[in-house]
């Protein structure tokens, strides 16, 4: 359920895979390849990019969980001139744009020697807001149909994640959870959209949809009666403003899962008729909602295991 906090939601990063070393291997299928496989990751403000190349000209690809397509590309930023008109897209907040497709991608390549060569059917769109507003290399983004079929490890603190082929074997040994210090295991629900973990928590009793994203900074959406009841209670604080002028808020007694008891500052105020369009996809009818994103993926290090429906929740 991604949304920027201008018009879309959701840094940079290099590949590696951990076992083979920086060995080139070629695809013609834009999707993840190997059994383990680790992205450095650069913040720029609070979203995870990946770095790589598209027909030889760099920049960052946005890693979005809210997005579904494998990759889309920013045909604002490279040179595209055989795209073809596809569709109309709109994002999270509603802001529309063209979408096109294109059968001219000669190469993506990352840094740990993954190549993907003569790549068809490859969505495009004009993402200038996201040049403008967030970082001027944007080159796209990576969603989870690349990632389709592996869970992976995000760690913010030391900026990488880390991809696991979800196997048998795998689910037997849990080595994902090797020298790490489980704080829950929260299950999720897919309602209509694979992409989209759901939870339940409560605010101080109140009860709230949560939404895994990392397109997210973090936004809080509340009903009259519950924000009235969270504000006397001092569960929910409003602490200023960002710099887009969004109130923001400090929430405490938080209980994800029904599990971890936590509290988290900054999340954004925001109003029900901003994520309408993401409500309806992700099927969401409940009025309390919280999307969560890098204001708790930074408190914590997250095991994201789409075919379990588990979120591992670790210390730094």
């Amino acid at each position: 359920m991604s949304k920027f906090k201008l018009p879309f939601l959701l840094a940079g990063l290099f590949l590696c895979c951990s076992a083979s070393g920086l060995k080139a291997q070629v695809y013609e299928t834009p999707e993840l390849h190997g059994d383990t496989v680790v992205f450095p990751l650069t913040l720029i403000d609070v979203y995870p990019f990946i770095s790589g190349t598209v027909n030889s000209v760099g920049g960052k690809f946005m890693f979005d969980t809210g997005y579904q397509t494998f990759i889309s590309l920013n045909d604002n930023f490279i040179e595209l001139p055989d795209k073809k008109a596809k569709s109309s897209g709109v994002t999270g907040s509603g802001q529309s744009f063209k979408t096109n497709v294109n059968d001219t991608i000669s190469e993506i390549r990352f840094g740990n020697g993954l190549i993907y060569r003569k790549l068809l059917n490859i969505p495009s769109a004009n993402y200038d807001f996201l040049q403008k507003n967030i970082t001027p290399d944007f080159i796209g983004f990576i969603g989870y149909d690349f990632f389709r079929g592996y869970l992976f490890k995000l760690d913010y603190l030391h900026r990488k994640v880390t991809f696991y082929k979800s196997t048998a074997e795998r689910t037997r040994t849990r080595d994902f959870l090797k020298n790490e210090k489980v704080l829950a295991v929260i299950d999720f629900e897919i309602r209509k959209l694979a992409n989209h973990p759901i939870i339940r928590l409560k605010i101080d009793g109140i009860n709230v949809v949560g939404v895994f994203d990392t397109g997210q900074n973090g936004l809080l959406q509340l009903d009259a009666t519950s924000a009235k009841l969270l504000e006397s209670h001092g569960s929910v604080l409003r602490s200023g403003t960002d710099s887009y002028g969004d109130t923001l808020l400090n929430v405490k007694n938080i209980i994800v899962g029904g599990k971890l008891k936590t509290s988290l500052n900054g999340l954004a105020l925001t109003e029900l008729n901003a994520t309408q369009i993401e409500r309806e996809k992700s099927g969401i009818t409940e009025p309390n909602l919280m999307n969560i994103g890098y204001r708790f993926l930074v408190k914590y290090k997250t095991v994201w295991d789409y075919a379990h429906k588990k979120i591992y929740v670790l210390e730094y």
